[in-house]
């Protein structure tokens, strides 16, 4: 099949539209996700998920440079919808049994950080940047 400079710039203009349209469709998404606490909590669940069972050694190399430590604060079993295993004392029922393997090793990176800071909470762990300012009530 032999096409003609015209046909290969035509293909190469809707080429070329295509991917600005998805360009802009990127920056929609982005944006609608920071303004949606429900889909950044989603995201950042799914995202936990995929790391613990299919990037083991990012999740290990990350627990190396992790400083700090959980502050029990029940923050980070918040975040999507109330875990069932959560008491109303904050403590966790599975802590010493079955915990899945997200929340053992929560927070994986920075981002997690960043997704419990936007709750208004404050964690305890950091990744070599300085932690949070207390809040208020701790003061």
């Amino acid at each position: 099949m032999h096409l003609t400079s015209n046909a290969v710039d035509r293909c190469r203009s809707r080429l070329c539209d295509m991917t600005e349209s998805c360009g802009r469709l990127c920056a929609v998404t982005a944006r609608t996700v920071h303004a949606s606490r429900f889909l950044l909590h989603a995201m950042g669940k799914s995202r936990r998920f995929l790391l613990v069972h299919f990037r083991k050694g990012y999740v290990r190399e990350q627990l190396h440079v992790r400083e700090g430590g959980c502050r029990q604060c029940g923050t980070c079993c918040n975040l999507l919808v109330t875990c069932p295993m959560l008491t109303t004392q904050r403590t966790c029922l599975a802590y010493g049994t079955c915990r899945p393997q997200a929340c053992k090793v929560f927070p994986i990176d920075q981002r997690d950080i960043d997704e419990v800071t936007a709750c208004g909470g404050r964690c305890g762990y950091n990744f070599g940047t300085p932690p949070s300012p207390p809040l208020r009530d701790e003061a």
